[in-house]
């Protein structure tokens, strides 16, 4: 039997059983004995024209005419585009976003741009129309459907409230000296042919304070004035009046006065800034006060808006001036100085710094 042994000596033991020694990490940059390996420099092989002059030559006769062909081709492609008539427009399609948006109107208004091209048509040409002719829309969008079709979406500005509207058409001028004129002439007609009427006329002569008082009524009918006539319709939020839809019973109601003409359809009877700001001080005065508006009256002259609240108090506020600093005010004094237990008939913020109040049936209140 054969045995056969492993020698292990002591030399190979430690190379055996010692730990491997860790890779270097990194290398100090320092070092003597570090050097960044370097790539060899190639020196770069001088370009030899294969093709000489004339093969350069042609390639570049190649390149020109074919960029050529390339814009006369386009050029063609695009007056074949613009003088077709299968990309005109042959219709024009307005979506209602309810049944009071007038939208045959509306596209005879676009009619203009029918058999205008399709493809090359600017957008903003109808922009343009509509905001011009209908500025009661919010929004429009236009789309272009191929091949000859152009289809409008119209979005209305929304209906913030009720308008009464009253107004007095203003009385016929009557000229004073023209009635006398002819006046006088028919009394020389008739003076002519009748003597009795001539010598009446000579002895006892009518002043021209008399005929007026006899004949012409120049006074005013009395001092009230003609009754003024109501109208009624909704506002939207840019301040135009809507006629073609009911009144809303959950909105509030703005009351304008003093009109000297009726107000027409899409009329815009409070500028788009005031009503901004009406819209503005309505919210931030209930916040404040924790009052209800049930209703306004606009006074376009005075610049002022009187906001009439639950127990039919009403508050003058100036649109001319910071509404804030006006409601501010009132609401600093209000509980202080006890106006809630006190039967005011309205409160006036418009003097800076003061806040005038007048109770009810007091001379103020009249």
């Amino acid at each position: 039997m054969r045995v056969v042994g492993i020698v292990i000596r002591p030399t190979d033991a430690n190379m055996f059983f010692r730990k491997k020694k860790p890779k270097r990490l990194y290398y100090p940059a320092k070092a003597h004995w570090y050097k960044k390996p370097r790539r060899p420099k190639v020196k770069r092989s001088k370009r030899v024209l294969r093709k000489g002059v004339s093969g350069l030559f042609k390639d570049l006769v190649k390149k020109s005419l074919f960029m050529v062909i390339t814009g006369v081709s386009i050029v063609i492609l695009l007056l074949i585009l613009i003088t077709s008539t299968y990309l005109s427009i042959t219709n024009i399609e307005v979506v209602r976003e309810n049944f009071n948006i007038n939208s045959a109107e509306i596209e005879n208004k676009l009619n203009i741009y029918i058999g205008k091209n399709l493809l090359f048509f600017p957008k903003s040409k109808i922009y343009k129309t509509i905001n011009t002719h209908f500025p009661e829309f919010n929004e429009v969008k236009v789309n272009k459907i191929f091949p000859s079709i152009v289809k409008i979406q119209l979005t209305s500005h929304p209906i913030v409230a009720n308008l009464r509207a009253y107004y007095v058409l203003p009385e016929p001028v009557v000229v004073v000296e023209e009635s006398f004129t002819e006046l006088n002439k028919a009394i020389e007609e008739l003076s002519g042919t009748d003597p009795n009427l001539a010598l009446l006329d000579i002895n006892n002569p009518l002043s021209d304070e008399d005929v007026s008082e006899a004949i012409f009524d120049l006074g005013e009918g009395g001092d009230e004035g003609p009754e003024p006539i109501e109208q009624k319709s909704l506002l939207n939020r840019i301040g135009q009046a809507i006629f073609d839809q009911e009144e809303n019973l959950e909105l509030m109601t703005i009351t304008v006065r003093n009109l000297t003409q009726p107000i027409e359809d899409r009329e815009q009877v409070v500028h788009t800034q005031y009503m901004d700001i009406i819209l503005e001080t309505i919210q931030y005065f209930q916040n404040t006060m924790g009052f209800e508006v049930l209703g306004i009256e606009y006074l376009s002259v005075a610049r002022e808006i009187h906001l009439k609240t639950e127990n039919n108090l009403v508050i003058w506020i100036s649109i001319n001036r910071d509404f804030k600093e006006q409601i501010d005010k009132m609401h600093t004094i209000y509980e202080p100085a006890e106006l809630n237990s006190e039967n005011i008939s309205y409160i006036d913020l418009r003097v800076k710094d003061k806040v005038i109040y007048c109770p009810r049936h007091t001379r103020c209140d009249q």
